[in-house]
């Protein structure tokens, strides 16, 4: 997984997100090379986003309105920064549409973030997602403020500043309450989970009140790891290519080949498509590529779209596409094509079963 790298104008900017949109943040952020020039158009269907935030297995994200309210979430809340007498706002996102036909979002991040994402050169901050996954909030944003000052081994730091990076500028009037709530809670997380631990102590107080703390901040073995390969299921949920000739048998890859000719997008295909029980059904396999260039047939005849590849995936994640009666009614017309079928072609589809459709190319199965 590709590490984060963030200017240090934007660490220590101030907002609040709550720990699941901070981390699909900065799960975007983790995407890009510091070789881009410029943002990347991010396009993503609920489901799609909904497999990143929960690629472990935990709910964070549990149905459609969810990630709607997360997409939205991170579409009002402003990122507030100051620089001496500036103080300035942006949003994450420079826009965000949302389909209503195949709930996919389409955004890419606001051009203000540019020179705090792109091609960094100095005063920046770069640490590893996995030392995220598991923080709370508050958590999240003290690693990334003490991470800033790793390299000096200690930094000091107002009570209001901190406040003012966590988005918490209105609470945690007490100090007892800020120590117990924020420091303490996020000490203990960042000790169990990150690559890096810290103490600290009040440095300068006005009479009982404290003003500012003096961390010491130290490299640190975590106490509970991430299980072998989990950064690997996050790449997968997003970025599932690869080379699909040498990974996906001869009659799936020519059934994702046809359906992607035809405009649907390849992550609709391998992530809501393939995995679908009904197109998994026993007697399919070997056949997928007939089975979809007959479901195409029959969705043609039964729409008046302009927007064909746009409807096929609506009305597939909607289930008029996998109801009974249309299953049944291809997977008879499959089965009277195999039937139809020579000896020697049914001989070498059986074969191709157990062979990916590089493996069934390279032996030239006629």
């Amino acid at each position: 997984m590709k590490p984060i790298f963030k200017h240090n104008k934007l660490i220590e900017a101030s907002y609040k997100l709550n720990s699941r949109e901070q981390f699909f943040i900065l799960y975007l952020i983790s995407q890009i090379s510091q070789g881009d020039t410029t943002f990347k158009e991010y396009s993503m269907s609920y489901s799609e986003i909904e497999r990143i935030i929960n690629f472990d297995g935990k709910r964070r994200i549990a149905n459609r309105s969810e990630v709607f309210r997360l997409m939205d979430k991170l579409n009002d809340m402003p990122i507030i920064y100051e620089h001496g007498s500036v103080v300035g706002k942006s949003v994450w996102f420079q826009y965000m549409e949302h389909n209503k036909d195949t709930d996919e979002f389409t955004f890419s991040l606001s051009e203000k973030l540019r020179g705090y994402l792109l091609q960094l050169r100095e005063h920046f901050t770069k640490y590893n997602l996995k030392n995220i996954i598991y923080l709370s909030s508050n958590a999240i944003r003290l690693y990334e403020v003490l991470k800033r000052h790793q390299f000096k081994g200690e930094c000091l730091l107002k009570v209001e500043e901190i406040k003012f990076f966590l988005g918490l500028d209105k609470q945690y009037d007490k100090y007892y309450d800020f120590k117990r709530y924020v420091i303490q809670s996020a000490k203990k997380e960042i000790e169990k989970y990150t690559d890096i631990s810290f103490d600290y102590e009040p440095a300068v107080k006005v009479g009982k009140r404290v003003v500012s703390l003096r961390f010491k901040i130290k490299n640190n073995i975590p106490t509970e790891t991430l299980p072998e390969g989990i950064l690997e299921q996050i790449e997968d949920k997003w970025n599932p290519g690869g080379n699909l000739e040498s990974s996906l048998p001869r009659a799936r890859f020519i059934a994702y080949q046809m359906l992607v000719q035809k405009g649907v997008g390849e992550k609709f295909v391998l992530q809501d498509l393939f995995p679908h029980k009904k197109f998994n059904y026993s007697p399919l396999i070997g056949y997928e590529d007939l089975y979809v260039k007959r479901l195409w047939k029959h969705f043609l005849s039964k729409t008046k779209s302009n927007n064909k590849p746009a409807t096929f995936v609506s009305w597939w994640r909607k289930g008029y596409l996998t109801e009974d009666q249309v299953h049944s009614k291809l997977l008879e017309e499959v089965v009277e094509l195999k039937k139809m079928m020579s000896v020697n072609e049914r001989d070498n589809r059986e074969q191709a079963k157990e062979m990916t459709a590089e493996e069934y190319n390279n032996k030239s199965i006629l």
